[in-house]
């Protein structure tokens, strides 16, 4: 979730090289693929313990194990969500340059542009495929309420994510009032921040603390990185994610010795999210040195451009080839991966037709707020307004 310069912000395909923050486009599309290639594999196969014994190869197990990480890519997201908006708004608030109604239209606009129509999807789909979808859950999910007091509309489950994202823009724009505004604004923002306190009384605290974790580590992109902050980041992540995977349910697998070993999940989450947030830095430093460098971080701009609809269409997209092909693969072999990437491929190739006319849109919508709230707030006064 960058900010207004950034490509998946804007919609936009080029960046100025002193704004651009190299890389970070390239992991947030792998971060939205892995999701769908996490999905995509549970409804391809059967779980591992079940497949039959002449696929249960070390490279299938590779595999089965590369594609069962989606909690963790996840994560990747609200670590980078906050290290570019949050950290993006302590910025501007050290410099003394924080609007109010620029953040509002920036974040209601990356959440909402690309959702409306991804929820009218979910509905379609819904319908198309028997899932159950309400008015009540679709308001909600509208709101940011979804696994707060209603379910993912129309059983769109990625969409838990995005109660998570709503409430940590809401967050940062009531502490950017507090810091700038007048007694009464932050009065208001005060209790805006007990409004998202009470909210997480039903999310999961840790993913906060992970969104908070990438905001404290923006300011570290101006500076050359230090061997031992790198040494920590990877260290860090691969305990994390390791500890974190060991933590998983799962059916196939027996961890139970492994458990007295590990820490619990939500330490291993907050290790995972530590680790992202020291690197992500790093990884902002690596500039190209060499024009097909260049290239290859133009290519991650145009993709990390649709890959907020690739989160939010791809499960839908799958519920379509489960109606259509019921069943579950036992066998790893050449059929049933062809079968798997064209799953995929069908995610990705949706997402990016259905991202030309609404998420590409978005530098567009946000410039049309923008005059419709200037034009609200310089018109003349009249006797109504006495």
């Amino acid at each position: 979730m960058q900010a207004r310069q950034q490509v998946a912000a804007t919609g936009r395909t080029s960046t100025p090289p002193e704004t651009h923050l190299y890389w970070l486009d390239w992991l947030r599309f792998i971060a939205a693929f892995m999701v769908v290639a996490s999905h995509a594999r549970g409804g391809n196969w059967v779980e591992w313990a079940r497949l039959t014994e002449t696929s249960q190869t070390s490279l299938a197990a590779a595999f089965f194990a590369a594609t069962r990480a989606g909690t963790e890519w996840v994560l990747v997201f609200f670590v980078l969500s906050g290290f570019l908006v949050g950290g993006k708004v302590i910025e501007r608030l050290q410099n003394g340059c924080f609007s109010l109604r620029d953040y509002a239209i920036d974040r209601l606009s990356r959440i909402w542009v690309p959702l409306l129509p991804a929820l009218a999807w979910s509905a379609a789909v819904a319908f198309w495929v028997g899932k159950p979808a309400s008015w009540a859950s679709l308001f909600g999910n509208i709101l940011g309420l979804q696994v707060v007091v209603c379910k993912c509309f129309a059983e769109n489950i990625p969409l838990w994510s995005l109660a998570y994202e709503v409430w940590f823009y809401f967050l940062a724009g009531c502490a950017g009032v507090w810091v700038t505004k007048r007694q009464l604004s932050r009065v208001l923002a005060t209790l805006g921040v007990a409004l998202v306190l009470l909210v997480f009384t039903e999310l999961r605290t840790v993913f906060l603390s992970a969104w908070v974790l990438g905001a404290l580590t923006y300011w570290m992109r101006k500076h050359p990185p230090r061997r031992w902050v790198i040494s920590a980041a990877v260290a860090l992540i691969l305990l994390g994610y390791a500890s974190s995977q060991v933590r998983s349910a799962t059916v196939s697998v027996d961890t139970s010795a492994w458990l007295a070993l590990t820490p619990t999940t939500d330490v291993a989450i907050l290790m995972l999210s530590l680790g992202m947030a020291l690197a992500l830095p790093v990884l902002t430093r690596l500039r190209p040195s060499s024009s097909l460098g260049e290239r290859i971080n133009h290519i991650g701009q145009h993709l990390a451009a649709f890959s907020y609809t690739l989160y939010l269409t791809h499960y839908p997209a799958l519920y379509v080839w489960e109606h259509y092909m019921p069943g579950r693969h036992t066998q790893l072999d050449g059929g049933s991966l062809v079968w798997y990437a064209l799953r995929v491929l069908s995610c990705v190739v949706f997402a990016w037709l259905f991202y030309l006319p609404f998420e590409k849109q978005t530098a567009a919508v946000r410039k049309w707020l923008r005059r419709l709230w200037s034009s609200g707030t310089t018109r003349p006064r009249g006797p109504a307004d006495d």
